[in-house]
């Protein structure tokens, strides 16, 4: 069995360089924006240590005029939509997978990779119609991250995993390869919203999305009702992609807010790397679902300008001889800063 070192690859050391142009835009940023953690685990689901396990996301949204070079870009696509409401940011994130069983160093041949993505996105979107109870919205993200051991996923978990106590995750020797990871996707989203008793609004939200790239490939449709106060104000917190659209961005006017969401969405998926395995090089792989679906609920509370919202995903078996649905829960914190 091939054992890998622990000096930190190279590629991580390229996808350092490129984390880094992001955070320094961020840093060089003036005014009001918006900053985000997003933490998903099974540990506030089944608490099953399986699958896709953990994935944190750190955000920061604007409502600012966006990089040049992104608007260039947006405005280069015949399909996206701009108005005078926009927004863009950035995101840096981990995603770690793992088989069901990860006491066995050995390779688990029928069960899904080891695998982690270590990532960096921009993002900028746009409300391009509103008629005050109904609204467009559109964006486009563009991501560049790191799949293997440069990804530290196998750092990760067993850090986790050494704070929490829990069992030694043995098999990471058996983990993908590097792989550099590109992927673009473009997101469209209706909402409806419906007046009650003031201020309490429902409100009902399509969306569709496109993900194309080495990474994921898929086309995804689904919905989500919110209700609750101030909704308008609100598209909804965000999520680790693939997952529902929202935004690490609020009204921060409004003293204080609630809702209640919930929501479903269907993904046709043309390719999963963390399923697939390597695009280059032969991996562990395992066959794929082409269909996968996640139903969502959750509740959001907002206090002035913090934003704290709990949701729990269960999302369908996503290759042939899985066990088990997968179940895991997200905590999002959401600051904003003048």
């Amino acid at each position: 069995m091939r054992k890998r070192g622990r000096r930190p690859p190279r590629p991580a050391i390229v996808l350092l360089a490129l984390v880094l142009l992001p955070m320094s835009a961020v840093a060089a940023h003036r005014g009001e924006g918006f900053w985000s953690l997003q933490v998903e685990n099974d540990l506030f689901g089944d608490n099953s240590d399986r699958f896709y396990t953990n994935g944190w996301q750190f955000s920061f949204a604007s409502s600012a005029r966006a990089p040049s070079a992104l608007r260039r870009l947006s405005d280069s696509l015949p399909f996206y939509r701009k108005g005078n409401d926009g927004f863009f940011g950035y995101h840096i994130g981990q995603q770690v997978f793992t088989p069901e069983d990860i006491k066995t160093a050995e390779l688990i041949e029928e069960d899904r990779p080891y695998a982690g993505y270590l990532y960096a996105e921009t993002f900028i979107g746009h409300r391009y119609f509103d008629a005050g109870d109904r609204e467009r919205i559109n964006g486009l993200i563009l991501t560049i991250g790191i799949v293997g051991p440069a990804s530290l996923a196998e750092e990760t978990q067993e850090l986790v995993h050494e704070l929490f106590d829990s069992d030694d995750p043995r098999g990471w020797d058996n983990q993908l390869d590097n792989e550099l990871g590109f992927s673009a996707t473009y997101i469209h989203k209706w909402r409806y919203l419906f007046a009650l008793d003031r201020p309490r609004q429902f409100e009902f939200g399509w969306h569709t999305n496109l993900r194309v790239g080495n990474v994921y490939t898929y086309a995804a449709t689904g919905f989500m009702t919110r209700w609750g106060r101030h909704l308008k104000d609100d598209v909804g917190p965000p999520s680790i992609k693939p997952g529902f659209p929202g935004l690490p961005a609020f009204n921060p006017n409004q003293s204080q807010s609630w809702y209640l969401f919930a929501g479903l969405e269907a993904r046709a998926v043309a390719h999963n790397i963390f399923l697939d395995g390597n695009t280059n090089v032969d991996s562990h792989s395992v066959d794929k679902r082409t269909l996968v679906g996640d139903l969502l609920v959750g509740v959001a509370l907002q206090w002035d300008d913090v934003r704290i919202a709990f949701s729990q995903i269960l999302r369908s078996r996503e290759f042939d001889g899985q066990s088990e649905r997968e179940q895991f829960g997200a905590i999002n914190f959401t600051l904003h800063v003048d």
